[in-house]
């Protein structure tokens, strides 16, 4: 036996075609039907002008002698007919004369009369009506028409059917029988693929492959179908990974907003909160509340920078932001109940716009700057202390000085008399002399001091450190020292001391030593809290959640924190000392840049200065990414310096062109809904949960007069306008039974029949209504939508129609009678 797998799907159908008896079946017995019927209705056509043409002669002197009795006595023989349902004769002018109806048929039937020169018979779907002229000496008096019923022809046509079918089941049980023996070659190769295609529809398995087994088409597919799955598996696996990395990114980005240190909100078009960050939260110390606009200001406490002055509701950042407006680094002072003590902060607002430049939010970022206000207040009172201390020590020691140079004997009312305390020494370190000073800083008078050696009054732990200091001077015969150091005071408190040592020689022996000492605790105090003050300032600039940079006038890096070594992947050592413009500002900046920094520096103005921007900058890996810029200039010693303000928002204007793109999806997703509600031929209504109309089409408005208000959402409430009853118009229909209502309730509901009559009009509209609950991903309802369909018309048209049957019915009825 030849093997069939091999040769060609072409020559498989051949052979099948050898083997289609049941489809040449078929079309004998169709020909054979139509031939069967060309010949009754043949038949019929000769006998049935043979009636007229008889009923013709024998009305030709009734028509002569106008008597209808005649004419109606010859129709009336017809009756042995049963197939003739209505026969008329028309006299010259086409008037009836005579007519005979059969019972049961139609009285009232009346013919088409055709014209002379057409044929003399007429076949519809279920009658024959003839024609016959009725002549006398060549001339045309009359007319005949018959109308046949054709219930023998549908009786013959049934008989051949059935015999057909008979002949066509036995055809196919044949043909069935011979595609069983070659269903191995080609049938069960096809069936293997459709199986193979459905099981991998129901189990979505792109790893199942069609085994294959021979060369013919149906293999050539299987190879390609598996070729196919190859493709698909591979992809299927490339979508699953990216959307694993989409997952991650959404999570990073979650987590990114929860964790970041500036304080986030988002608001809807409503003015309703939807997004709030932990750090918004912990920064004005209460969360978000389902509260009014007008009541945002006074219930989280925003004041005026001047802390007195609460905010107007319109001057809000986010309500200017909800208003379309944009505001950047509006300074605001928080307290309320959670924060009693009050906070500084600086706000950022942005609208939040769909594609049509809509807006439907807005965006607020808070960055606390309380810590930084007090430090800048803190260091400024201590410079200003430290300043004023400076210029009055400075002014004192400049006159004394002065005063010495001049008068030599004023030398020892001076010393007597300044603050200061002046004493000398012996080369040993023993008191010689001290002026009255002493007191007021030791809490000794000269007497008790005199005598004494010097390290007495010097704290125990400096001791060793004031002896090698001053031992050091003695040997190397240094002739004047500055030195700092803390003493005891007779009451044991303890101060520090500045000390200027000069030694007193006699050629080049060294006799002693005449020594000035200051008080300098204060200046130790607010030195010490001008570090503390600098140790803070450096954690802030240290911990910052941007990144900061710190340049000089000459456009040089002197300040780098972490974050600016995170963002842009240089480390402080790399960066210091280095033109900033060589390093992060892209080609086609760097020549603005240049140019804004030479005109700030002789003007004071710059387009970017104390202003936030969006721009890109350069990575050291040379990458160009966006970031979120302010720079603000400061003076330090009359020369300029520049703090730059810098967050990496790459992550931020990803997320909004992937929203940009989303929204996009959204809104031709809303057009083609909108396309298909406005087209379809019901009214379709949607309510939330309060029964706010969310959507509706032009046929609810139709229907019931409610339509969907974007602005102002109506709710749905049908006993106001309308009454409603059960289909028999009298019994009241439960408001609460309404499908919408149900549906709210979680209850599905299908073509419940209602009326609804208008209150004001007393219209009446008879409606099908079908509802349904939406429920989402937690088994909440959160709207429920109705299906409702107007079938009064239909309704009209249906009692019409029973009103004209039973008119029919009865006119029937009577003629019988």
């Amino acid at each position: 036996m030849m093997n069939l797998r091999n040769i060609s799907i072409k020559n498989k159908l051949v052979l099948m075609q050898v083997f289609t008896s049941a489809f040449v079946l078929g079309l004998c017995i169709t020909a054979f039907v139509l031939i069967d019927i060309k010949g009754f209705k043949d038949r019929k056509v000769v006998s049935s002008i043979a009636i007229a043409q008889v009923v013709g002669f024998n009305s030709v002197s009734a028509l002569e002698f106008l008597d209808n009795a005649a004419a109606k006595k010859i129709l009336s023989e017809l009756t042995v007919q049963n197939d003739i349902l209505n026969a008329t004769i028309l006299d010259k002018k086409g008037t009836v004369f005579a007519s005979y109806t059969k019972p049961g048929s139609n009285p009232k039937y009346r013919f088409s009369v055709p014209a002379m020169d057409q044929k003399s018979f007429l076949f519809t779907n279920e009658n024959l009506f003839v024609y016959n002229k009725i002549i006398k000496d060549n001339k045309t008096i009359g007319l005949v028409c018959i109308r046949f019923e054709l219930s023998e022809l549908n009786k013959i046509k049934m008989a051949v059917l059935r015999l057909g079918i008979v002949l066509l089941i036995v055809g196919i049980g044949l043909a069935f029988l011979i595609a069983m023996i070659i269903k191995k070659y080609i049938s069960k190769p096809l069936l293997n693929l459709v199986t193979v295609i459905q099981q991998i529809k129901d189990t979505g398995d792109y790893k199942t492959r069609m085994v294959i087994e021979g060369k013919d088409e149906i293999s050539i597919l299987s190879l390609g179908l598996n070729d196919m799955l190859e493709n698909i598996e591979k992809r299927d696996n490339e979508v699953a990974q990216s959307k694993e990395q989409l997952n991650k990114q959404n999570t990073l980005l979650q987590s990114v907003i929860q964790n970041m240190g500036d304080g986030l909100i988002v608001a809807d078009e409503n003015r309703k909160f939807i997004l709030w960050n932990a750090a918004g939260e912990r920064i004005i110390g209460i969360g978000p509340m389902d509260i009014p606009i007008d009541r945002w200001a006074e219930t989280y406490g925003f004041f005026m920078p001047d802390t007195r002055a609460i905010f107007n509701t319109n001057e809000l950042p986010l309500v200017k932001a909800l208003n379309g407006e944009e505001v950047d680094n509006m300074e605001i002072f928080i307290q309320n109940y959670k924060k009693p003590e009050g906070l500084s902060v600086i706000v950022t607002a942005r609208p939040l716009k769909n594609l049509a430049g809509g807006i439907t939010g807005g965006v607020l970022v808070i960055h606390d700057i309380t810590e930084r206000k007090n430090s800048e207040n803190e260091i400024k009172k201590l410079n200003e202390e430290l300043e004023r201390k400076v210029t009055e020590r400075t002014a004192q020691l400049a006159e004394a000085i002065e005063t010495l140079r001049k008068s030599e004997e004023k030398y020892r009312e001076i010393v007597e008399n300044i603050s200061d305390v002046v004493h000398t020494s012996d080369y040993k370190g023993y008191f010689t002399y001290i002026n009255p000073a002493c007191k007021k800083l030791t809490g000794y008078i000269q007497n008790e001091i005199i005598g004494k050696h010097f390290s007495e009054i010097v704290a125990p732990e400096w001791r060793d450190r004031v002896a090698e200091f001053y031992l050091n001077q003695f040997k190397n015969k240094i002739d004047e020292t500055l030195f700092s150091f803390p003493i005891l005071t007779k009451s044991r408190e303890e101060k520090w001391v500045e000390q200027t040592v000069m030694q007193l020689r006699e050629g080049n022996r060294i006799t002693g030593h005449k020594s000035i000492m200051r008080d300098i605790t204060e200046r130790k105090a607010a030195e010490q809290k001008l570090k503390e003050s600098e140790g803070q300032l450096q954690t802030i600039f240290n911990e910052a959640p941007d990144a900061l940079i710190v340049i000089n006038d000459e456009g040089n890096i002197i300040r780098w924190n972490p974050q600016a070594e995170k963002i842009f992947g240089w480390s402080l050592v790399e960066v210091i000392g280095k033109h900033m413009s060589d390093l992060i500002i892209p080609e086609q900046y760097k020549e603005n840049h240049i140019k804004g920094f030479q005109n700030f520096l002789k003007t004071g103005e710059g387009p970017i200065i104390n202003k936030t921007i969006e721009i890109t900058a350069l990575n050291k890996k040379n990458e160009e990414f966006d970031i979120e810029l302010t720079v603000s200039p400061a003076t330090i010693l009359g020369k300029y310096i520049f703090i730059a303000f810098i967050k990496d928002i790459s992550l931020r204007k990803k997320m909004e062109n992937e929203k940009k793109e989303a929204d996009k999806l959204v809104h031709l997703n809303e057009l083609k809904l909108k396309l298909i509600l406005e087209n379809i031929g019901e009214g379709i209504i949607v309510t939330d949960s309060q029964k706010r109309i969310v959507l509706s089409n032009h046929m609810a408005e139709e229907i019931i007069g409610i339509k969907q208000d974007t602005e102002h959402p109506t709710t749905l409430d049908w006993s106001t306008k309308y009454d409603l009853y059960y289909p028999d118009e009298q019994t009241i229909f439960p408001a609460q039974n309404l499908p919408l209502e149900k549906a709210l309730k979680g209850e599905s509901t299908d073509d419940v029949e209602i009326i609804i009559e208008d209150s004001e009009t007393k219209a009446k509209k008879r409606v099908i209504i079908s509802g349904r609950p939406i429920i989402d991903e937690n088994n909440y309802i959160i709207a429920a939508v109705a299906n409702i369909k107007d079938i009064t018309y239909y309704k009209e048209l249906e009692v019409a129609l029973e009103e004209s049957e039973q008119k029919y019915r009865k006119l029937i009825g009577f003629k019988k009678g």
